[in-house]
């Protein structure tokens, strides 16, 4: 769930040379709308500051957005501003956990008609340039695409998202440059609400389970530290995360999780089969109980989005269980409330 930093791969000469023309005013887009140097001084009727500091200033909501970066992709969905969204990275196409659900949302992405000048870590400046953005949305690790881009005069807004008053931060920045604050009002205050909830239930318990997490791909061994997104999500679901480290995602041996003998495992997207074939962890609860779940489809857990929600309202109910509440509907009613009618086709 981390990107790699971003490596701008075009010829450099070329960058300058689009630099200068523009700077010089000599540079021409059809239907461009970004500012020069000279309006600047005048005070605009919307203005943000992106995860890095900087400041975004706007005559009015932005009508084209290229965006870069998935869980900022995902909000854009969320406040249903996806007719404004004319360029995304490639892997919404190639990734069998993106293509299908954001298919769903949009027929352009089911009909592979959104442009796709970059992936998500990475992009083609000239390619974003012909689009004529009026804004480029970038995960705030790609600071040298993102200054590439301001030089030649593209607003740029970079998101962060790692902890979830960040999350909560880019959906209003989100709202606020595509005019769509009154959603986001809404979706925030549901989401907040539920995360109430979930705590005024979760302090009525006499003991707190503990669970350790392992991220996808084989990677049993690989966990979420305190100081991460996941370990909100434990605790909003009322366990407590096995790992005591600070690190947001460290490495472990096997020793030390049979150490922390947690009372149940939640993978990403793996098979349990992962910890039932390592003979040295049989005596581990969660294995020895099969007490081991699995966030799938990933798209309905992204815990670096609203979909947090899901994450812990799942885990919650997997911890302690409820006869008389269906977990997966509880999911399903929650992609319905953050994306709409379009909720129901996912």
């Amino acid at each position: 769930m981390k990107h790699s930093r971003n490596i701008i791969s075009k010829n450099s000469t070329m960058v300058l040379l689009i630099a200068i023309l523009y700077i010089s005013g000599t540079l021409i887009l059809s239907g461009c709308t970004h500012r020069s140097s000279a309006d600047t001084g005048n005070k605009k009727s919307i203005s943000v500051k992106d995860a890095l500091g900087h400041p975004i200033e706007l005559d009015k909501p932005v009508e084209r957005i290229v965006c870069l970066y998935e869980p900022a992709l995902d909000a854009l969905y969320m406040l249903k501003a996806e007719a404004k969204i004319v360029g995304i990275f490639n892997s919404i196409y190639t990734s069998d956990e993106l293509y299908p659900y954001y298919a769903k949302l949009d027929d352009r992405i089911q009909q592979k008609q959104l442009a796709v000048p970059g992936n998500n870590g990475d992009g083609n400046i000239e390619s974003i340039m012909m689009l004529n953005p009026d804004i480029v949305i970038l995960q705030a690790a790609q600071e040298e695409l993102a200054a590439a881009l301001r030089s030649v005069g593209v607003k740029v807004y970079t998101a962060n998202v790692e902890k979830y008053n960040e999350v909560f931060q880019t959906m209003r920045d989100l709202a606020v440059l595509t005019g769509t604050s009154e959603r986001a009002h809404d979706l925030i205050a549901y989401v907040e609400g539920e995360y109430e909830a979930l705590k005024a239930r979760s302090s009525t318990l006499q003991a707190k389970k503990k669970a350790y997490f392992s991220w996808a791909y084989g990677r049993i061994f690989s966990t979420a530290g305190r100081n991460s997104m996941m370990n909100f999500c434990l605790e909003i679901a009322g366990v407590e995360n096995a790992c005591p480290f600070e690190l947001d995602q460290p490495n472990i041996n096997p020793e030390t999780l049979v150490g922390w003998n947690p009372d149940l495992i939640i993978m990403w997207n793996d098979s349990p089969d992962e910890f039932y074939k390592r003979k040295e962890l049989g005596e581990v609860s969660a294995v020895k109980n099969k007490q081991i779940y699995n966030l799938l489809p990933m798209f309905f857990y992204n815990p670096h989005t609203l979909k947090s929600l899901s994450t812990a309202v799942s885990i919650h109910n997997w911890a302690y269980p409820n006869p008389d509440v269906d977990v997966k509907h509880q999911v399903e009613l929650i992609m319905l409330k953050l994306y709409g009618e379009k909720g129901k086709a996912l």
